[in-house]
């Protein structure tokens, strides 16, 4: 199945949709611990059923979410957001398995 990868969110909106998610009963399963936490960068992965959406921030380019196109467009209806779906500047790659030396695993 393709994914989605939408660019330039507001850190505001960003993190919000994580929260969100989290009380609907998304599980976070990976997510960034280093002492520039939420300063410089931020990343969170969340599974629910079997499906995965990764969240990268920082605090130059925004958030980035990665999800199916079917996920995104629920996002976009429940938040009332439009996601742009520019060049992602963290998202490209396995982000996950790069940096897994500064991540804690849930």
């Amino acid at each position: 199945m393709e994914k989605l990868i939408a660019t330039d969110i507001k850190t505001k909106d960003w993190y919000s949709i994580i929260e969100s998610l989290k009380k609907d009963g998304w599980k976070v399963t990976t997510e960034y611990n280093q002492f520039d936490k939420g300063i410089d960068f931020d990343l969170y992965e969340l599974k629910l059923n079997g499906e995965k959406i990764v969240f990268a921030w920082d605090n130059w380019f925004e958030g980035e979410i990665k999800c199916t196109e079917q996920r995104m467009r629920n996002l976009e209806t429940t938040f009332g957001i439009e996601f742009k779906f520019g060049k992602p500047e963290h998202l490209t790659h396995n982000l996950i398995d790069k940096m897994k030396s500064l991540l804690t695993k849930k």
